[in-house]
């Protein structure tokens, strides 16, 4: 197995940074501070280098230092034994360039996947409780880091529902019906939308049980936490859902069956979780989804991916928090980076663990060593 793991991190220009270079520890890094002093910047620039977008935001322009427009990325990754140089550069009206060891990825398919990462973070409770758009992310990102296939597919098939639904719209305005269009666009849907189906089904099928080990160790009880897969596609087949309800789509304007409404239920015994669960059970599963993710990733492509935790442990109890650095270190055995308002919360169970670390404080937008 190759564990994916940052050494050195250079940023400029990114959200709140003008400029900064970071030296990493192999293990566990630990960036403590007040809110808004800058720890998740820090989080969400490995983030982006290392899947080539932000965790955070889908565009760019926002990531920009107050006054700019653009920002530059560096950093040496060792995924096993091998070190490569990293390079990515984003201008306002530019395409995004992105450079290994100095050559260029011409696309970002080639990119995503390379060096794995996982970050878990506050919001990422409302993926539970929200709507599905959240856990179908939850399972594109997922998947797309295993599967470039399944990544182009992704692609290819949000492109063709924006058509169809474009199409729909300028048909409705002038009152006029064109299903030749429509059968054209319906046939394209449905190579990417069945191996999307497909490969979101094997991989819930294979998350399942992991999902309820972690949640088990981690809640310290004996509920029962499943995920179910819900689509249209369970049902009927892709160009059967479409021509059923073409009708429907043309004078709403929007195509209402796809792949594009999949969902992920996760229920504890029985019930779904959205709806009756505590703060804790909503903490543990989350924290449980995404260490389930990542050992799916560690499983289909022996990466270790790298995992970046920003400030998730507000509010779980210090045994959690044992339990959850016991899991990282010793089973999973990734790189891990941590962000804490707490400078003690964390140290103390690393030390009690006789774990090593490096620790790091930002004060005034400054990192201090």
């Amino acid at each position: 197995m190759d564990r994916i793991r940052i050494e050195l991190l250079g940023i400029r220009q990114y959200r709140n940074y003008e400029s900064l270079e970071i030296q990493l520890h192999n293990d566990f890094n630990i960036i403590t501070g007040l809110n808004g002093a800058g720890k998740t910047s820090i989080l969400d620039a490995i983030y982006y280098l290392t899947n080539g977008k932000s965790y955070f935001s889908y565009q760019d322009q926002f990531l920009y230092l107050h006054g700019t427009s653009s920002f530059i990325l560096k950093g040496k990754i060792l995924s096993g034994d091998d070190k490569y140089d990293i390079d990515i550069k984003s201008a306002a009206g530019t395409k995004k360039k992105i450079n290994v060891d100095d050559k260029s990825i011409e696309s970002i398919i080639e990119y995503v996947g390379r060096f794995p990462s996982f970050m878990i973070a506050p919001k990422d409770i409302l993926i539970l409780v929200e709507s599905s758009i959240e856990r179908r992310k939850v399972m594109n990102r997922t998947l797309s880091q295993v599967d470039r296939t399944y990544f182009r597919f992704l692609l290819q098939y949000n492109k063709l529902l924006k058509q169809r639904n474009a199409a729909l719209k300028r048909m409705r305005e002038i009152g006029k019906r064109d299903d030749l269009l429509l059968e054209s666009i319906n046939s394209n849907m449905i190579e990417p939308a069945n191996y999307i189906f497909q490969t979101r089904r094997q991989y819930v099928a294979k998350i399942g049980p992991l999902l309820q080990k972690y949640y088990e160790t981690l809640s310290n009880g004996a509920e029962i936490v499943r995920v179910n897969y819900k689509s249209h596609l369970l049902d009927a087949d892709m160009l059967g859902l479409l021509e059923q309800s073409s009708d429907r789509d043309y004078y709403t304007t929007k195509t209402s069956k796809g792949i594009h409404k999949d969902d992920l239920e996760i229920s504890i015994n029985d019930v779904p979780i959205k709806k009756y669960a505590s703060q804790g059970q909503l903490k543990s599963a989350i924290i449980a989804l995404k260490l389930s993710q990542l050992l799916y990733v560690r499983n289909i492509t022996d990466k270790m991916p790298i995992l970046l935790l920003d400030d998730i442990f507000d509010k779980l109890d210090t045994e959690r928090v044992e339990k959850f650095i016991h899991i990282c270190h010793d089973e999973l055995q990734a790189q891990v980076f941590i962000t804490d308002t707490d400078e003690n919360r964390v140290e103390e169970r690393l030390k009690k663990l006789n774990i090593d670390y490096k620790d790091y404080h930002i004060k005034d937008g400054q990192l201090i060593l």
